[in-house]
């Protein structure tokens, strides 16, 4: 998958510049490209070093408020 069909996929939207850094540092990567958050599902396309561009994809459980697993996915650029 490119990260032009995962955009669209997950209905991505890019990050202002403070919103980006903030999160490059809590998720530990070089930069986020795009992200959305809807209620509990959290998606984001990460560009880190070694591993180039990347789809990390995480839900929140409802009842217990705690992550189900990171998936990471990697993109074609």
């Amino acid at each position: 998958m490119t990260v032009e069909e995962a955009v669209k996929k997950y209905k991505l939207e890019p990050l202002n510049v403070y919103t980006a850094k903030a999160k490059a540092k809590e998720l530990n990567v070089d930069e986020v490209l795009y992200m959305n958050v809807q209620k509990n599902k959290y998606a984001y396309i990460v560009k880190d070093g070694a591993r180039g561009f990347v789809l990390y994809q995480d839900e929140k459980s409802l009842y217990t408020k705690m992550y189900k697993g990171l998936k990471m996915t990697p993109l074609q650029p």
